[in-house]
């Protein structure tokens, strides 16, 4: 395992810690502990740059997993932070005073699964699903057919069009086309004879 591991555990309670690659560690904790964590990592480790945030949906279980990708560019050795957090009423510490850019982060998972990050400063501005006032669309149990059917309503679908049918069609009208010139050519050749 890598040294940061050690490290991170001696002042972090870690649930639970994976290997994905050489060059990135999974380390799972709880929600309340992990701005500490990426505090720390910012502050005393090469851990400095936020790569990524996301999160995955379990509504089996009636959780989210948030996942903050933090990177050392230095090492090329990047961190994964995850924790769980209630589904309903999702709220999680937003870290938009440690790296400015996870405000877009951050509003965009609260438009796409409603999760909260109280203090970051666009949350309810639009930013993909402008006027949207449905549900949170990316949730797995946002049921897009019925959403569909209920704010549109019945639309035909398209039609299939037979690409050689449509081919054949043009075919058969250009020989005509040509047949008709070459009939009025010789029609006109008559007449001057």
């Amino acid at each position: 395992m890598h040294p940061i591991l050690d490290q991170i555990g001696l002042q972090f309670r870690i649930l639970c810690s994976h290997e994905q690659r050489a060059d990135l560690l999974q380390v799972e904790m709880d929600a309340d502990r992990v701005v500490g964590l990426l505090t720390w990592l910012k502050n005393a480790t090469g851990y400095v740059e936020l790569t990524h945030m996301s999160v995955i949906d379990w509504p089996e279980e009636d959780e989210f997993q948030l996942m903050y990708l933090v990177t050392d560019t230095k090492a090329h050795h990047s961190l994964m932070i995850s924790a769980r957090i209630e589904r309903e009423a999702a709220t999680a510490e937003s870290i938009h005073t440690l790296w400015p850019e996870a405000v877009t982060y951050e509003q965009e998972l609260n438009e796409m699964y409603g999760i909260t990050f109280p203090g970051s400063p666009r949350l309810g501005v639009d930013f993909m699903l402008e006027g949207w006032d449905g549900p949170p669309p990316m949730r797995r149990d946002f049921d897009t057919l019925e959403f569909a059917e209920q704010r549109y309503g019945f639309r035909p679908g398209r039609e299939h069009t037979d690409v050689k049918q449509v081919r054949a069609e043009f075919m058969a009208k250009e020989k005509a086309r040509k047949a008709a010139e070459k009939a009025a050519k010789e029609k006109a050749k008559e007449r001057k004879s």
